[in-house]
């Protein structure tokens, strides 16, 4: 990709976050980088061919949040969501219009459902693994591990929609990020060598959080 491709997607990623997808023109690309339109419509004919560029970089960037390795811990988890996270503030526009743009380019956004459902299977293997290590309960007729992930991405993926709409004041109740929520997801199913796990993993952000003060 060119350094002008480059930039177009940069400078556009910056506007559709400040105005919405749907709020930002060609021209009003060009005008802000000081290029005219036809030297944009040179790198990208139309807008939906400069999505398909920006869905291409999401696609990348979350293809590398599954954790990997044979030794693989609770904290795992929150590095995965953390990283997803980083990803939504990013390209912040892209999951606030997201119903919008799949209604509007159904073609270009079935390559972000089609790694969505990959990263369910991810995830489901993620799940068996700690079964399997003794950090989560088996599953059995009370405990639906298909159900718990379906909730973990719900809050995930929507998350800065949700706090989009809620007002400043009651918006201050509310972590920065999902993590708080998706650990009270989770911890229910927890062993005690999970729940000490877990517990491990929030000691340590505290510090963190102290020594930043």
């Amino acid at each position: 990709m060119t350094d002008t491709k480059l930039e177009i997607i940069r400078s556009s990623v910056a506007l559709f976050n400040k105005k919405g997808f749907f709020n930002v023109s060609i021209k009003d690309i060009a005008d802000s980088m000081r290029i005219s339109p036809g030297n944009f419509t040179y790198h990208f004919k139309r807008k939906e061919h400069l999505l398909s560029a920006i869905l291409e970089e999401i696609l990348n960037s979350s293809a590398d949040i599954m954790p990997k390795g044979q030794y693989i811990t609770l904290a795992h988890f929150e590095e995965m969501f953390r990283k997803f996270y980083a990803i939504q503030k990013q390209y912040s526009f892209f999951f606030l219009d997201i119903i919008y743009l799949m209604a509007e380019y159904p073609i270009i956004l079935n390559g972000y459902r089609v790694a969505t459902s990959r990263r369910f299977d991810d995830a489901r293997r993620l799940v068996d693994h700690f079964i399997a290590s003794g950090r989560l309960v088996e599953e059995n007729n009370r405990v639906e591990y298909n159900t718990v992930i379906r909730n973990l991405w719900m809050v995930s993926t929507f998350w800065s929609t949700g706090t989009a709409i809620i007002d400043k004041k009651h918006a201050l109740a509310f972590d920065d990020t999902p993590m708080t929520t998706l650990w009270g997801i989770l911890s229910p199913y927890l062993t005690k060598k999970g729940y000490d796990e877990y517990e491990e993993i929030i000691q340590l952000n505290n510090l963190k959080s102290t020594n930043n003060l």
